[in-house]
């Protein structure tokens, strides 16, 4: 199995690096600024250099990756932004693969792919989540980062290990459709901070329980972990809040979750608390449909 990418990777791109270098020598640069304009050390600078451009690339492409490399090394030496040369380079690649040379070079690479008539791998990329949708969802998980921030007592909540806060889209079936703080928020004193942004992909342990969850209740999309105190349970005890006991959680992922998920209680779920076991801690996972159960749920328990 040859996917499209490998021969991007091994022949188009080398081949265009190898064409911008020769265009920025030609245009006056040095060797060490056309190396920190592409990324690379020096001698390899040098030994795109030494190549025949003439002998590189596929002759189905080599027109294209001539043009192609005109422009980006005309971006490079006018230092036009990094974001707008990727997306030049990215763009192209796509029109190439889309019913492009990229293609026909592909189906020869794969001989199988002919009897597909019309194969849409590279163009039928309808279920791919918006960026739109995925910028929401960021800024909403930034906005429940800020309103934790701000509680007066959330932070005595936070594990020792850190608390995890992620979010999912309506759809979400894999791990990467779930974002959430990969460095997780910390306490410092009395307050939270975190030391990055959230992204999408970053927490196999909280995508894995929202995803789990979500199997039994599709429009769960929000989860917060916890410190498992006493206090807490009598809290959501008292507040009738629904809820599941485990133990050893953490060290026994798959198994804890195979055997609650047939407790009827998993379709009202709001509160998991894990005893946690030797060398793990206690915590609790908070799950809510939306951000406004969320902060209900948070300001309800932590008051």
């Amino acid at each position: 199995m040859r996917f499209p990418c490998e021969y991007i990777a091994s022949t188009m791109l080398p081949s265009l690096r190898i064409r911008i270098a020769h265009n920025l020598r030609y245009k006056g640069k040095s060797q060490n600024e056309i190396a920190k304009l592409l990324g690379v050390k020096q001698p390899v600078i040098v030994s795109y250099l030494q190549k025949n451009i003439a002998e590189t690339g596929d002759e189905k492409i080599n027109h294209h990756l001539d043009a192609l490399s005109d422009i980006i090394s005309n971006m490079l030496f006018t230092q036009e932004s990094l974001e707008k040369v990727m997306k030049t380079v990215c763009t192209k690649c796509k029109s190439l693969r889309v019913e492009g040379p990229l293609c026909s070079i592909h189906k020869t690479i794969l001989p199988q792919l002919e009897e597909y008539n019309q194969c849409d791998i590279c163009s039928g990329f309808k279920e791919l989540p918006s960026l739109e949708n995925r910028s929401i969802i960021l800024s909403e998980l930034k906005e429940m980062y800020t309103q934790l921030t701000t509680h007066p007592s959330f932070y005595k909540w936070v594990p020792e290990i850190g608390s995890q806060l992620a979010q999912s889209d309506e759809t979400a079936k894999d791990l990467d459709d779930i974002a959430s703080y990969p460095g997780r928020i910390i306490k410092v004193k009395e307050k939270i901070v975190t030391v990055s942004n959230p992204e999408f992909g970053s927490s196999k342990t909280m995508s894995s329980l929202l995803l789990w969850l979500r199997d039994k209740q599709s429009d769960i999309r929000w989860v917060l972990s916890c410190k498992n105190k006493p206090e807490l349970f009598k809290k959501i005890e008292l507040l009738k809040i629904p809820y599941i006991s485990t133990d050893s959680l953490d060290s026994n992922w798959e198994k804890t979750l195979n055997q609650i998920a047939n407790d009827p209680l998993v379709f009202d779920l709001r509160i998991l608390l894990d005893s946690g076991s030797s060398g793990y801690e206690a915590i609790g996972y908070i799950f809510a449909k939306t951000a406004e159960e969320l902060l209900y749920l948070v300001n309800t328990i932590f008051n």
